[in-house]
C-alpha cells in the first residue's frame, strides 16, 4: 500500500508549497494544538478508556481521508491535513490515544505493507486499525469497527493481521462484549448512553454502565447490494450526527432525525436522488452534509449541503 503511493508523493510535493513554509517546529505545534482540539472536542473525563479510544478512533476516521499527501505517513498528515496513508493514520491515532491518557503506539506489517495503531486498555494491548474501519471511500460519515479493540493473539484470525513489528504482548482477549463494535456509524456518547446505528439499521441507545441496549428506530430503506450473489448481508451506509438535542442520520433518500428526548423519528429533507442514494451525514465546514452517490463502489460522489448550521455539533 505504502509502495503503491510513494509514485505519487513527488507530485504531491509540488501542491504542498505553502505547507512547506512552516518550520519543523512550527508543523509540531500545529498537531499539538489540533490534536488537543479533538481531543477536547469528543473526550470527557467521565469516559471509560474504552469509550475515549472509540471516540478518538471515529473522530480521525471522520476527519481524514486516506490519499497520497508530502505527510501522508505522518500524525501530521492525519490529524492537521486530514489526508494520510495507513501509517499516517497508524501515527495520528496513537497520538491522539496519548494526548489523552492513553498508552498508544503503531506497529507496522512489511509482509502486509501496512501499519495500524495500538493501544493499552485495563493493562492488555489492543489493535485500532482506523485506516480499514474508514468506510466512506472519502465520503462523509462513513465509519466501521470491523478493526478494533482486538487483541494481539487473536489479530491473525480477527483481521487476517500477520507478521508485524515485535511489540510488548500483554495478556489480554478480544473486547467482544463493547456492544457499539457492531456500529457502522459514529458512536456517540451523551450523558448516561452512547447512541449508534448497527448493521441491521437499528439506532440503538446503549447503557455506558450496564451496556444494555434499547432499539429507537429501525430501518427499513436498504441500500443497492453491489454484488447480489454475495450471501453477506447488505451494509448499512448511515451516519450520525448529534446536534440541538436530535440524532440526524440518513436512509438512501432522505434526511431524517430523532428526538433524545423521545418521540418518533422525522423527515428533516429529500434532496433529489434520481442521480444515485444518499451515503452517510456529517458536519463538513460547520454544515450538515450528505454525500449522494450511485453505488457504495462508486469513486464519484458528490458533497450535499443540508442547509443547516452544525456547527454546534458533538464532537466536530
Amino acid at each position: 500500500m505504502r509502495r503503491f503511493f510513494a509514485a505519487l508523493l513527488l507530485c504531491a510535493m509540488l501542491l504542498s508549497v505553502p505547507a512547506l513554509a512552516l518550520t519543523e517546529e512550527e508543523r509540531e505545534a500545529l498537531l499539538l494544538e489540533r490534536g488537543r482540539e479533538a481531543v477536547a472536542a469528543c473526550v470527557a473525563a467521565d469516559m471509560t478508556d474504552v469509550e475515549k479510544l472509540t471516540a478518538l478512533h471515529d473522530w480521525l476516521a471522520l476527519h481524514c481521508d486516506y490519499g497520497a499527501t508530502l505527510r501522508a505517513e505522518t500524525a501530521y498528515g492525519a490529524v492537521v491535513e486530514g489526508s494520510a496513508v495507513c501509517v499516517g493514520y497508524a501515527a495520528g491515532m496513537g497520538y491522539l490515544a496519548a494526548l489523552a491518557g492513553l498508552d498508544g503506539t503503531y506497529t507496522y506489517s512489511e509482509e502486509m505493507d501496512h501499519a495500524w495503531a495500538l493501544a493499552t486498555l485495563n493493562g492488555s494491548r489492543y489493535f485500532c486499525d482506523c485506516t480499514w474501519d474508514d468506510g466512506k471511500y472519502q465520503r462523509v460519515g462513513l465509519i466501521r469497527h470491523r478493526y478494533f479493540l482486538f487483541d494481539q493473539a487473536s489479530g491473525w484470525e480477527t483481521g487476517g493481521y500477520r507478521s508485524w513489528d515485535s511489540v510488548e504482548h500483554v495478556p489480554g482477549g478480544p473486547l467482544e462484549a463493547v456492544p457499539w463494535r457492531a456500529a457502522v456509524t459514529r458512536v456517540i456518547f451523551h450523558g448516561p448512553y452512547a447512541y449508534y446505528i448497527d448493521g441491521d439499521f437499528r439506532l440503538l441507545r446503549c447503557s455506558r454502565s450496564t451496556w444494555e441496549t434499547e432499539e429507537l428506530y429501525r430501518g427499513e430503506a436498504a441500500w443497492p447490494d453491489p454484488d447480489p450473489e454475495d450471501e453477506a448481508p447488505a451494509e448499512i451506509y448511515s451516519g450520525l450526527v448529534l446536534l440541538d438535542g436530535y440524532l440526524y442520520f440518513n436512509t438512501p433518500e432522505a434526511l431524517l432525525r430523532l428526538p433524545l428526548a423521545g418521540g418518533e423519528a422525522e423527515t428533516v429533507l429529500t434532496p433529489d436522488t434520481s442521480a444515485g442514494q444518499l451515503y452517510g451525514v456529517a458536519v463538513r465546514e460547520g454544515r450538515l452534509c450528505c454525500s449522494l452517490s450511485d453505488g457504495a463502489e462508486a469513486l464519484d460522489y458528490e458533497i450535499l449541503d443540508m442547509g443547516i448550521d452544525a456547527s454546534a455539533a458533538w464532537g466536530y
